[in-house]
């Protein structure tokens, strides 16, 4: 293991850390706000720590092991100095609280312990919005982009990009990480200009802007995006978290090719579209059926939570905790289902949950012909029986944390609802669950336990799973 190596990349990711925390600063200093000494503060402390890491030359070469290490650490670390503004400035009670809030910043989850958001700062609002942003396509990989750093950084890249099959969309790893975090940017770009014609003043089209292309939710709002009352918005953000929810190499083949082929004939983003509708059909069945709305207004509250939901966001238009428990059983699907592998969105990705029901229907088949010789497909492409052994352990270890962190919930006196739900909406970076951690409720009144245990079904969640579990492996860390 070559730790120098590691550090000081960790230290560059740190540097990097400090200088994004520059723009919530200013508008800190715009508002002439007292926040504003808090990210100076925070600003120097960070930069300190990121150019004294750097002060370790780097010696040896990047293998698969320093790949996890940096980016297992390096999240870590980057969440424990991005929670110094609300820490310092008094926006959270403690630090667990200001951890907590900001690793769901960074790994796009938007579960929130602050109960007023309209009574915090710009700054300190946009800070927790950028860091969705910046988590939804990754710091690491942004730190790729801009530097020149990680030489041989292929592990790092695979493990921090959420894909089921990380993909090298150009043939130089740093070209990949411009070319991911171009069309990030430019989306964004598009989605900013289109809120502000919506009605949004700058501000709250910059913070939802970075919320839906992040699917991380947060909002400068304490109701969410129902504070608007807007349909045109709520379509508008309905329709970019779609895109959020697509694997984003595709846009990158459809630019290069100029045509749209490359989305609408890939089998997962199909896939995704048709849950997207199905459930959107049965989420507004149920809420006409079981409240007697209308069907227009039936169809706006679906199609807006359905794809916030599905897509992991996180947004409210309403308080789906009081919906039919038909309509909240869906959504709770949901929650375990996600978007694209190679999106930001987090929870299983359509393309493991496809595959799973093809391996299932396989084995079905098997039973009544042993001989039958068939190899799963996924489109054309042809699925090795290793991917879905990988897969079927994926799913496994998925449920298997699910459940351990609804129990340790429920050890600290939570009802087995919120324990369970806020388990899943956790660990798929969903934000928002069902009872006490509903969508007009926060996640504040936990305990330090609960809220350190869902910290790390956060982070796990983000990295899937193995680049987190593999560190606790004594072998991992053998010469």
């Amino acid at each position: 293991m070559c730790y120098r190596l590691i550090i000081h990349s960790i230290g560059n990711i740190l540097v990097l850390l400090a200088l994004a925390m520059i723009f919530p600063a200013i508008w800190s200093l715009k508002d002439h706000s007292a926040e504003l000494s808090s990210f100076v503060l925070s600003i120097a402390i960070t930069l300190a720590a990121g150019l004294l890491m750097r002060l370790f030359k780097p010696e040896g070469k990047f293998g698969r092991r320093e790949g996890f290490v940096i980016v297992g650490i390096g999240w870590v670390l980057i969440v424990a100095f991005g929670a110094l503004p609300l820490s310092i400035s008094g926006a959270t009670p403690s630090y667990v609280d200001a951890y907590f809030e900001i690793m769901s910043g960074f790994t796009t989850t938007g579960a929130t312990v602050i109960g007023d958001v309209e009574s915090l700062g710009r700054g300190i609002i946009f800070w927790r919005s950028l860091t969705v942003w910046i988590g939804g396509m990754g710091i690491i990989v942004l730190s790729l982009a801009i530097f020149a750093l990680f030489g041989g950084g292929v592990s790092m890249f695979n493990a921090e990009v959420p894909s089921l099959v990380p993909e090298r969309i150009t043939p130089r790893l740093k070209q990949t990480a411009i070319a991911l975090w171009g069309i990030y940017s430019a989306i964004s770009i598009v989605l900013i200009i289109v809120l502000k014609l919506a009605g949004l003043s700058f501000f709250d089209s910059l913070v939802h802007t970075f919320s839906a292309m992040g699917t991380g939710g947060f909002s400068s709002r304490n109701i969410s995006v129902e504070a608007f009352n807007s349909i045109s918005v709520e379509m508008i953000l309905a329709l970019f978290m779609t895109l959020a929810g697509i694997n984003f190499s595709l846009y990158y083949r459809a630019v290069q090719r100029r045509s749209l082929k490359a989305i609408y004939q890939d089998p997962e983003a199909k896939g995704f579209i048709l849950i997207l509708a199905v459930a959107t059909f049965l989420v507004a069945g149920s809420l006409v059926t079981g409240m007697k709305l209308p069907v227009l207004k039936a169809l706006r509250y679906a199609v807006f939570q359905v794809v916030s939901i599905c897509t992991t966001t996180g947004f409210s238009s309403e308080d789906f905790a009081l919906w039919p428990s038909f309509a909240q059983a869906v959504l709770f699907i949901l929650m375990f289902i996600g978007a694209c592998a190679g999106s930001t969105a987090g929870a299983l990705k359509v393309a493991r949950v496809m595959l799973l029901f093809k391996y299932m229907k396989k084995q079905i088949m098997r039973v009544a012909r042993p001989r039958l010789m068939i190899q799963a497909k996924l489109g054309e492409m042809h699925i090795q029986d290793s991917v879905v052994h990988e897969i079927l352990a994926y799913f496994f270890i998925y449920i298997l944390l699910f459940v351990f962190g609804g129990v340790v919930l429920t050890t600290t006196g939570l009802d087995l609802v919120t324990s369970f739900s806020a388990s899943a909406a956790t660990l798929g970076n969903i934000g928002p669950g069902l009872a006490g951690v509903g969508p007009l409720s926060n996640y504040g009144f936990l305990s330090p336990v609960a809220k350190w245990t869902l910290s790390f079904l956060m982070l796990t969640g983000r990295l899937e799973i193995f680049t987190m579990l593999v560190m606790f492996s004594p072998s991992f860390w053998r010469r």
